[in-house]
């Protein structure tokens, strides 16, 4: 029997892999799935800027798991770009990268934020979702209670509801010092990520992708309004497919991602192996 082709997968900032266990599953038919369980919290890989230290974090995820065999690349939002820049450094490691809605800060926006990290460092929180992400709440009493507080907020309202179940399953930890539970990747990472955001587009010109890399983006994501998608295909020669659904889309439509998703990995497959006229 021939093995099945491997599936590595990183999460958004915050959101734990296991999270993502529907799409997981949905993906267990045809691939064998593995996953950097947490970004953030391990202190072998420090958050540094332009996210240096957690690339290396993807890379040696996928150096042990996948041992010795190249992998599909499939990341969301920090994941995604993360992904994408470890494909750049280790080629060798990838047959093919699937981004999902990655943070690429595109233009004059990657300017600012990358004169405002050098100079202006109280003006990141405004540039970056570390504003809202400093002002959330990091205790709860028990998982309903979280749960019921998370819900009607826009961030998790449209979250299919499986993928809601495993969030509070897998975001939330108990808290052994008081007895509720609290986030299972820390406020502190959390925002120490957001503050990091690779902002040197602006004046890096890389080639083109090393390995056949695509984009998914949600129809109602800021970095597809503020075509920072556009500009990413523009300048990185990635192209791009739009999706319905905002940031969160894959799980907040699942199943539809992972339609998408293996759609793009045939394509990218079937081209590789097409005869050379």
């Amino acid at each position: 029997m021939t093995p099945k082709p491997i599936i590595h997968f990183a999460h958004a900032n915050g959101v734990p892999s296991l999270v993502y266990k529907k799409l997981f599953d949905l993906l267990s038919e045809h691939y064998q799935v593995i996953f950097v369980p947490l970004l953030g919290p391990d202190k072998r890989y420090p958050i540094d800027n332009h996210w240096d230290g957690l690339v290396d974090q993807v890379i040696d995820s996928v150096v042990q798991q996948a041992k010795g065999q190249a992998v599909i690349g499939l990341g969301h939002s920090l994941g995604a770009l993360l992904t994408y820049m470890a494909s750049r450094k280790r080629p060798e490691l990838f047959k093919q990268v699937v981004m999902l809605d990655p943070p690429l800060i595109m233009g004059t926006a990657s300017f600012a934020f990358d004169m405002a990290k050098m100079f202006y460092p109280k003006m990141v929180d405004e540039l970056s979702p570390a504003g809202l992400s400093k002002r959330r709440r990091d205790q709860w009493d028990s998982r309903e209670q979280a749960a019921q507080i998370f819900r009607p907020k826009p961030f998790y309202h449209d979250f299919d509801p499986e993928c809601f179940r495993d969030y509070i399953q897998y975001a939330l930890t108990e808290d052994v010092i008081t007895g509720g539970y609290t986030l299972t990747i820390p406020k502190v990472d959390e925002l120490a990520i957001f503050r990091t955001n690779p902002s040197n587009w602006w004046r890096v010109w890389p080639e083109k992708p090393p390995v056949t890399t695509r984009m998914i983006v949600g129809e109602k994501s800021l970095f597809y309004e503020r075509k920072f998608t556009e500009k990413a295909e523009k300048r990185l020669g990635i192209p791009f497919t739009v999706t319905s659904g905002g940031h969160m889309f894959p799980l907040e439509h699942p199943v539809e991602t992972i339609q998408l998703v293996q759609q793009l990995i045939k394509k990218a497959h079937h081209n590789d192996v097409m005869p050379v006229s």
